[in-house]
C-alpha cells in the first residue's frame, strides 16, 4: 500500500505542477527525452599488439523546455565472461533543452574467441523537478539497441622442422612436407603458395603438384594434416644450380601470413662415357696414387715372370748336368770321338737371362 500511495502522491504533485504552468506551455509534454547513438555497431579488436575496445557514443537530451529531469541509464547485455560492458554515466539531471554525452565501452581479453552479442541501453526519466515519476504514466524513456562483436583476426604459422638446403641430382623428385597452424581467433581457410614458382620454372624445375595448396576450415588453435609440394629437378645441369624456394601461408581473414625459404641445389651433371667420365670424377692426387699402385703391380709381375723363367731354366740345366754325368758312350772305331758337353755355369746363366729377356 505504501508504494501505491507514493505513486499516487507523485502523480498528484505532477498534476499540480502542470496546473500551475503558464498557459502558453499548452502542448508541451514534460518528461520527454531522446537518445541518439552514433556510428556503427561496436567491434572489439583482440589481435595481439593491435587490441582496442568497442565504443558507442550516445547523446541524451531533455526535449522539454520547462522542467528539469532526473535520468537513469540502464543496460541489458548477456556477453558472458568474454565481453565486459561499462557506461560512463548511469544517472544525471538535465534542465529543459540540455544534453548529456554517455560513452558505452565494450572490452575483452587478447586472443578472445570471435563472438557476437546483442545489447540495449535505456535512458529513463525518474523525476520531474525532483518529484519522482518513475513507474508512472508521467515517466518517459528512450532505448538504443545494437550488436557488439569481437573482430576475427588471422594469425598463421608454417611448421617445417627442416629448413636446411635440399641437394638434388638432375631429374630427381623430392617432396617438401610441412603443416600450418591457425593461431587466429576464428575458423580460417589458409592458402599456401610457392611464391617464386615462375623463377624456379625458368631454371628448369617442375612443380609436379602445382604451386598452390589450401587448408580449409581450420579451427582456432588447430593444426592441419601434413601437406606437401613435389618438385622435380631440371633434366640438365651444365653447372651447379642453386636457388631459393619461397613458401608462403596466408590467412583468408585478414591476409596475415608466414613465410619460410631455403636453398635447392642441383649438382653439376657428369659427362657420359667411359674413361673420360671416370677420370672427371677422380682428383689429381687420386690419379697419382692409382698410377703408383699400377706401376708397382706391373713391376712385381715382371719380377715373378723372371724368377719363374730362371727357376725353369735352372731346373732344365740340372737335368742336363745329370744326363752328361754318365760315362761317355764308347764307339768302337779307330777314331776316338770325344765331345766335351760341359758348360761354364756363369756363361749359361748369362745366356739364359738374355734368352728370357728376348722372350719378354
Amino acid at each position: 500500500m505504501a508504494g501505491k500511495e507514493r505513486t499516487f502522491a507523485a502523480v498528484l504533485v505532477a498534476l499540480l505542477i502542470l496546473t500551475v504552468l503558464p498557459s502558453h506551455t499548452t502542448g508541451q509534454v514534460p518528461g520527454q527525452i531522446s537518445m541518439e547513438c552514433g556510428g556503427n555497431d561496436p567491434e572489439i579488436v583482440v589481435k595481439p599488439g593491435e587490441s582496442s575496445d568497442g565504443i558507442v557514443e550516445c547523446t541524451v537530451t531533455n526535449e522539454g523546455t520547462l522542467i528539469a529531469e532526473s535520468i537513469e541509464i540502464t543496460s541489458e547485455f548477456a556477453g558472458g565472461p568474454t565481453i565486459s560492458m561499462a557506461i560512463s554515466e548511469d544517472s544525471f539531471s538535465l534542465d529543459a533543452g540540455e544534453s548529456q554525452e554517455v560513452t558505452i565501452t565494450f572490452s575483452a581479453n587478447e586472443r578472445a574467441e570471435a563472438v557476437e552479442h546483442d545489447f540495449s541501453v535505456t535512458a529513463t526519466v525518474t523525476a520531474w523537478a525532483g518529484v519522482p515519476v518513475e513507474n508512472t504514466p508521467l515517466s518517459n524513456n528512450a532505448t538504443h539497441n545494437g550488436k557488439v562483436s569481437i573482430k576475427p583476426y588471422g594469425m598463421v604459422t608454417l611448421d617445417m622442422p627442416d629448413t636446411s638446403s635440399r641437394n638434388m641430382e638432375v631429374s630427381q623428385e623430392i617432396s617438401i612436407t610441412f603443416q600450418v597452424e591457425n593461431y587466429g581467433n576464428d575458423v580460417d581457410t589458409i592458402d599456401i603458395y610457392i611464391t617464386n614458382s615462375d623463377e624456379l620454372e625458368q631454371l628448369g624445375f617442375v612443380l609436379q603438384s602445382g604451386d598452390y595448396l589450401v587448408a580449409r576450415d581450420l579451427q582456432s588453435g588447430g593444426i592441419s594434416d601434413q601437406l606437401s609440394f613435389v618438385i622435380r629437378a631440371p633434366s640438365e645441369a651444365a653447372t651447379e644450380i642453386r636457388n631459393q624456394i619461397v613458401i608462403e601461408a596466408t590467412s583468408s581473414i585478414d591476409n596475415a601470413n608466414d613465410i619460410i625459404d631455403f636453398d635447392i641445389i642441383v649438382e653439376q651433371q657428369q659427362e657420359n662415357g667411359g674413361l673420360g667420365s671416370g677420370l672427371s670424377e677422380v682428383s689429381t692426387d687420386d690419379l697419382a696414387l692409382y698410377g703408383a699402385i699400377s706401376v708397382g703391380i706391373i713391376f712385381v709381375l715382371f719380377l715373378l715372370v723372371i724368377i719363374g723363367r730362371v727357376s725353369k731354366r735352372s731346373s732344365d740345366k740340372r737335368v742336363a748336368d745329370e744326363d752328361t754325368s754318365e760315362p761317355p758312350i764308347e764307339i768302337e772305331d779307330d777314331d776316338d770321338l770325344d765331345f766335351d758337353l760341359d758348360f761354364d755355369d756363369d756363361d749359361f746363366l748369362s745366356d739364359d737371362l738374355d734368352s728370357m729377356l728376348d722372350d719378354l
